[in-house]
């Protein structure tokens, strides 16, 4: 799989090449179960998986991410349903949580219409989950819709990866089926993982923080080959910023090792059905703040850099610019 920067900066999409990849050693279903294609991974296994891409290409960590967590849905749907949507081999779901559009109820199903933003992986995704409201009642209603019944508004224009195409997506009047709506809290065929059942919140704030982790090292390993071009390793200015970069990476490691800590209880706790309420919530508040503690870390390295450090054309402000977009995601700010 060969990761070509400028083409992902000036294509703002993932190339054939990579997307083939991802379907072919199925990072893009990590958390479905082989009967459908996937890797049927568990949450500890799979968000090592982010932190391994998102240390690799900022883009394809995202892709990977964003895609393996639309497998939460699975459990979700009727069964015929749930097979036509994930066993395809380039099954992607992608969609937006935010309630931004409306159904109207009608025999057999819905007339929905809306728009929805950051619905990332929107050039390749083959199915697309929103909310809507209920114009009758004001109750929210989940949908799923076939992509070839999706307008896609191309507006991503984020600093940085500017390749996972999250786009708003907008549906005027678009029949949905009963049996392709879903309800988070309703089970309804036998395809689901113990992930599955794990609180959605502290899942996608362990498998964001996980991805920004492994984006923050490619940052500083960005940062250790332009030191490299720039000076040898006797030059004071090398040994200057060197230690600096080495002095990050402690204080990311140790983050690291807190994080994968924190994760393993709370799997333990999942596992043995006595997840601790409060420790949920200890958990979100050492997302974001640890974070911000990794964004300030990088953050001053990166004045060390001059101009390189914001030259869309550097690989240093490209991995950069990557790190800044996916930790400024609602689930890590403060």
């Amino acid at each position: 799989m060969a990761i070509k920067i400028d083409e992902l900066e000036n294509t703002k999409t993932l190339s054939k090449e990579i997307l083939t990849a991802l379907y072919e050693q199925k990072l893009l279903k990590i958390f479905v179960p082989d009967t459908l294609g996937g890797l049927g991974k568990n949450l500890l296994d799979g968000i090592k998986i982010f932190r391994q891409m998102g240390q690799l290409d900022g883009n394809i960590g995202w892709a990977v991410t964003i895609g393996s967590g639309g497998n939460m849905f699975l459990p979700l749907f009727q069964q015929a349903v749930g097979e036509m949507y994930f066993k395809p081999e380039a099954a992607v779901i992608s969609g937006s949580g935010k309630p931004t559009g409306t159904a109207r109820k009608v025999e057999g199903g819905y007339i929905i219409s809306g728009r929805w933003h950051y619905c990332s992986g929107a050039d390749y995704a083959t199915t697309f989950t929103m909310n809507t409201i209920n114009e009758e009642n004001g109750e929210m209603i989940t949908c799923s819709v076939n992509h070839a019944n999706v307008t896609i508004v191309q507006d991503w224009q984020a600093i940085g990866l500017k390749a996972t195409a999250s786009h708003t997506i907008q549906l005027e009047n678009v029949f949905v089926q009963d049996s392709e709506t879903f309800q988070f809290d309703q089970i309804q065929n036998n395809y689901n993982l113990p992930v599955h059942s794990f609180p959605f919140l502290t899942f996608s704030e362990s498998s964001f923080f996980s991805l920004v982790i492994g984006m923050a090292y490619s940052v500083l390993m960005k940062q250790q080959q332009s030191l490299s071009g720039k000076f040898p390793v006797e030059h004071s200015r090398y040994q200057l910023v060197s230690e600096k970069i080495q002095q990050a990476q402690t204080i990311i490691n140790e983050i690291e090792v807190a994080f994968d800590t924190r994760v393993e209880t709370l799997w333990q706790q999942h596992t043995q059905l006595q997840i601790d309420e409060q420790l949920l919530q200890e958990f979100s508040r050492f997302c974001q703040t640890a974070c911000s503690e990794i964004t300030n870390v990088l953050q001053l390295l990166m004045r060390y850099f001059g101009m390189e450090a914001v030259l869309e054309t550097s690989e240093l402000s490209y991995a950069w610019r990557n790190f800044c977009t996916a930790s400024q995601h609602a689930f890590l700010t403060p």
